[in-house]
């Protein structure tokens, strides 16, 4: 399962000239705001406004069958979708912006409450206090959502900063960061796992860069996804 650096490596790569960026002019990925869920669809237009229950002009989404196109979201086939990509075609990740938030491998130790421990971790005990399996998580000890600088350099979380509220279409104030205005909220004692990406109609919010406290104990919900990593196996066996 993907760790919270290693997102933020992806992050990263889509924002340089192995990306988005031609000319030393950058762009982030396009939204998915499909509302089924669907991978590999992007916005036709991208959002100019944050969350919103109901779609809205500045952030349209809709609900697609697999494959179809609508007035609002294409499908990965059409290559008006290549703007969704970490490369900007079809070679590249997709829903790095929307669709779902993403769990990935990041959590904090800092749970005051036995309710609000994660639920992975007491499950597999052992994966999370034997050395043997670190490299597969990244452990934080922050406590509240503004630890900024509690970050691993390179995980595309503090070094966002800084970091300000911006109103929401529905007059909720939300905590952004400073590249693209992502929703940046640290994990804390109640949120004790990291989310990214965020969800098809969090608008502007939504973004590559942007992270969240889950508000879960790392258990199924289905509104969250996961990424999946394959690394090569370097031994000379």
């Amino acid at each position: 399962m993907m760790k919270n650096t290693e997102w933020g490596a992806v992050a990263y790569l889509s924002h340089s000239k192995y990306g988005t960026c031609t000319n030393g002019k950058c762009s982030e990925v396009r939204i998915n705001n499909n509302e089924a869920y669907i991978t590999g669809y992007a916005a036709t237009i991208a959002p100019t406004k944050g969350r919103s229950s109901t779609s809205i002009e500045g952030n349209r989404y809709e609900k697609t069958e697999l494959g179809k196109d609508g007035p609002y979201t294409v499908n990965y086939k059409n290559n008006k979708a290549d703007v969704a990509s970490t490369t900007g075609n079809k070679t590249g990740v997709y829903d790095m912006n929307g669709g779902a938030w993403d769990y990935v491998m990041g959590y904090t130790t800092s749970a005051s409450k036995e309710e609000e421990k994660s639920g992975i971790t007491t499950l597999y005990p052992k994966f999370f206090t034997d050395n043997q399996w670190k490299k597969y998580y990244d452990t934080y000890s922050s406590g509240t959502y503004t630890d900024y600088n509690n970050r691993i350099l390179g995980d595309a979380t503090g070094e966002m900063g800084p970091f300000d509220k911006e109103t929401d279409s529905e007059n909720t104030r939300r905590t952004t960061n400073s590249w693209y205005k992502d929703y940046a909220a640290f994990i804390d004692s109640s949120s004790p796992w990291f989310g990214r990406s965020g969800y098809y109609n969090s608008g502007v919010f939504a973004g590559i860069f942007a992270f969240n406290g889950t508000g879960s104990t790392g258990g199924a919900l289905s509104n969250m996804t996961y990424r999946i990593v394959l690394a090569p196996n370097t031994s000379n066996n």
